[in-house]
């Protein structure tokens, strides 16, 4: 096989890999709750019962065992509390999974203007050996919000990213290892070469491109009127959509245009996204006040 042949083969199989993980997330019980709970619960005071969640869960075809398990980790992780309301078991948002959350809005639910000028922010950061743990946190949440690294404890981001650093550093309680700068770039390398080296565009463009092909011929059924745009409709392929989007904008920085590739495929992903949330979020919520209303009148 020659050399053209075999890397042609791994970008495919590559891309079965990304497809098979955008179909996990679909259907994931963790992580569908993890999108309830960020998308609906925080309108109706940040709780819900276990029946309603159950309920919604069933809608969208997970069985119940799997929400139980699914709802304990959550709690030992700390991103639920378990609370009772009207004489029901149920789970609330942590503070600190609130924070988090209504952080996070802004980068999942509002489309993002192309940074204009060059501008940057660093994170550098010097831990101990003995905490090597907590270095492999603060890198590995770094990543996850879309920071590149650039050298050891060197990582950049463009500067519209620092409010990401900042919640980052202080939820890991490191600042005291850290320091932020705000920065443009000078010289010597081309800032497109350097850009190229230390994000991976093939695959976050791969990865919008899965994205659109995924959904692209759902948001056609609704527009054509296949699909019926009612409340519970809405809310089962609203959450499927979400959940699948949600890791996307966190993947992608934000570059400045001038230096993504042409045609980039998150202009397409992002009109795909941007139409099934225009259309059916209000809908979605809509169905599950309806149905935690009812769980909590005990109707």
């Amino acid at each position: 096989m020659t050399d053209t042949a075999q890397s042609r083969k791994s970008k495919e199989q590559d891309r079965e890999v990304r497809k098979d993980a955008l179909l996990q997330r679909m259907v994931r019980p963790q992580s569908l709750i993890f999108t309830i709970y960020g998308a609906y619960s925080r309108s109706i005071g940040g709780w819900m019962s276990v029946g309603a969640l159950l309920e919604l869960l069933r809608e969208i075809g997970v069985e119940d065992a799997a929400v139980r398990s699914a709802l304990s980790r959550f709690k030992r992780r700390g991103v639920l509390l378990s609370e009772n309301r009207y004489g029901l078991a149920g789970y609330a948002l942590s503070p600190s999974a609130r924070k988090a959350f209504d952080t996070g809005d802004a980068r999942v639910l509002e489309r993002r203007e192309s940074p204009s000028s060059d501008r940057w922010v660093l994170v550098a950061f010097s831990i101990p050996e003995k905490s090597r743990d907590l270095r492999y946190r603060l890198r590995s949440r770094l990543s996850r919000v879309g920071f590149a690294q650039v050298t050891g404890g060197l990582w950049i981001a463009p500067e519209g990213l620092e409010a990401d650093a900042r919640l980052v550093i202080e939820s890991l309680g490191v600042s005291q290892h850290v320091d932020l700068f705000r920065s443009e770039h000078v010289a010597f390398r081309s800032l497109p070469d350097a850009v190229g080296g230390w994000w991976d565009l093939d695959s976050i463009a791969s990865e919008y491109t899965d994205f659109a092909a995924s959904f692209a011929p759902l948001k056609h059924d609704y527009q054509s009127g296949v699909v019926s745009m009612t409340a519970l409709q809405a809310f089962i392929d609203y959450t499927r959509v979400l959940t699948s989007w949600r890791p996307l904008p966190y993947r992608d920085p934000g570059l400045p245009a001038a230096h993504l590739p042409p045609e980039w495929a998150g202009i397409q992903g992002t009109e795909v996204f941007f139409y099934f949330y225009d259309s059916l979020s209000a809908l979605a919520q809509e169905h599950v006040v309806d149905v935690c209303t009812a769980r909590n009148s005990g109707s």
